[in-house]
């Protein structure tokens, strides 16, 4: 048996490993296009730098306030459905 045999066709081998590589390079890609499109989006946007910073900061707010929210009447319906009704007053 030849070496050629024992390993097999080199092409093949190859193949298998560039096929993981593609998805890493695909996600590599998309993350740097992502970063172009929103500075670019900075850039472009006919609001000053303040008032973006505080449309950010606005939404970042509301987000938190939602998932505050959202929490809570998850907790309350929890609670709800296991019995553990709390006394209040």
């Amino acid at each position: 048996m030849n070496e050629y045999d024992r390993y097999g066709e080199y092409t093949q081998q190859v193949e298998e490993t560039s096929t993981g590589s593609n998805v890493g390079n695909a996600v590599k890609f998309l993350l740097i296009g992502m970063g172009i499109g929103a500075a670019v989006a900075l850039l472009l946007s006919p609001m000053s730098g303040r008032e973006v910073r505080s449309a950010v900061r606005r939404g970042f707010r509301n987000t938190l306030d939602g998932i505050s929210e959202g929490t809570q009447s998850l907790r309350e319906r929890g609670s709800n459905l296991l019995g553990f009704n709390r006394r209040r007053g």
